[in-house]
């Protein structure tokens, strides 16, 4: 079936949302709020229907003509057609919807500016196909289709350099792609990449940090500074003295904290052994090696351990973790130790909000947040919120 439909706006994950004849709700991708858009139904469910965009019908001014060949393709850059002031402001405003909207941990919400980035190309340090009928490829928009992709805009200028001359490995096999000032491209399938364990990544005026290859660091090299900028002024709001992180990773925000607040002293966890390893080698490295502390263990099973250790009241909790949020039992345990003060960067607002809801049955409300795009041309963005414990 077929319907003009006029878009209103854009959700989480950069679909245009607007209304049929009888008024049940419709996701169109590539649609932008303002435009009429002529769409064929995909998928019609009780409550809500899914569209294929057929044709623009009314343009609104904030459209573009879009820089990828794989736009409409490839499901990674969502907002190609729109210009950036559309996608920051409407990533902004699904960002403030998350933290307000029914949410019973709101309370009176400082929101911060969003912090906007430089270009949405020519950004991203590590890039990551795999190889399919010997072309490198990402998934497409049914994560099975795998999509040729000879040139990512995305990547640093280097990675895209040695993506255009690296040959493809057998089917089915990952390959990644790593940049950083210091080591220059790398390529995952290579000799050098086998003899190399450790990464230097530059978190601009902050230095730079060792990282393990495989291990976690922000993509977004100019971002990347911004969100610990952020991170840090929100943690001297805090006053705290005592600092625990969890999913610590190779120890920066820890270490950022011990040389920014003279008497702080952090304790941090990480499963990743080898992170931990490069954590204390950067703690050193920083100077601050007497006032941070790294364990390598699990966050959940480690909190009571580390908790055991500081008075809540004089507490801030740091949690940093993977896109599907925290465990219930650790926001659980977390909230019945009652530190004053829980500082969560986020890179997924819907797994936010529903730990946000879980830390307000123990009294905790939300007292800043700002939103950070890490991850310009895309649906995602990182995100830091301010919890403060009000009983």
């Amino acid at each position: 079936m077929e319907f003009s439909v006029p878009v209103s706006r854009i959700a989480f994950g950069g679909d245009g949302v607007g209304r049929l004849p009888d008024g049940k709700v419709c996701f169109v991708p590539g649609a932008l709020p303002g435009e009429t858009v002529r769409a064929r139904i995909v998928r019609d469910a009780k409550s809500f229907a899914r569209a294929e965009l057929l044709e623009v019908l009314e343009a609104s001014p904030e459209r573009r003509e879009p820089d990828c060949p794989l736009a409409g393709t490839c499901p990674g850059c969502v907002y190609r057609h729109a210009s950036y002031d559309c996608e920051l402001e409407w990533k902004n405003r699904q960002f403030t919807d998350f933290l307000t909207r029914g949410n019973p941990a709101a309370g009176d919400i400082r929101f911060l500016p969003p912090l906007p980035a430089p270009s949405r190309n020519g950004y991203r340090n590590k890039l990551t196909f795999v190889c399919e009928n010997g072309a490198f490829c990402y998934r497409g928009l049914d994560n099975k289709t795998a999509v040729p992709v000879k040139d990512c805009p995305l990547g640093q200028p280097a990675i895209r350099e040695l993506l255009a001359t690296a040959a493809p490995s057998a089917d089915g096999q990952k390959r990644t792609f790593r940049w950083t000032p210091h080591d220059g491209a790398l390529d995952s399938g290579s000799e050098k990449w086998q003899k190399i364990t450790h990464l230097t990544e530059q978190l601009g005026a902050f230095g730079d940090f060792r990282v393990p290859k495989t291990s976690f660091f922000q993509v977004n090299p100019d971002m990347a500074p911004k969100l610990a900028e952020r991170v840090l002024a929100l943690l001297k709001e805090t006053g705290t003295e005592r600092l625990l992180e969890l999913y610590c990773g190779s120890g920066v925000f820890s270490i950022l904290a011990a040389k920014a607040i003279p008497n702080l002293t952090a304790c941090a966890v990480e499963l990743d052994k080898a992170a931990i390893d490069t954590a204390e080698y950067n703690a050193v490295q920083h100077g601050v090696a007497d006032r941070c502390t790294f364990l390598a263990a699990d966050a959940g099973e480690a909190f009571h351990t580390l908790a055991s250790s500081c008075d809540p009241a004089k507490c801030c909790v740091l949690v940093d973790p993977p896109r599907t949020g925290l465990p219930a039992s650790l926001v659980h345990d977390i909230g019945w130790w009652a530190p004053e003060t829980v500082l969560y960067v986020s890179c997924g607002p819907d797994t936010l909000r529903r730990d946000a809801d879980r830390l307000a049955k123990f009294g905790f409300r939300i007292q800043s947040a700002g939103m950070i795009d890490m991850f310009p041309a895309t649906g995602h963005f990182e995100s830091v919120t301010l919890f403060r414990r009000c009983a």
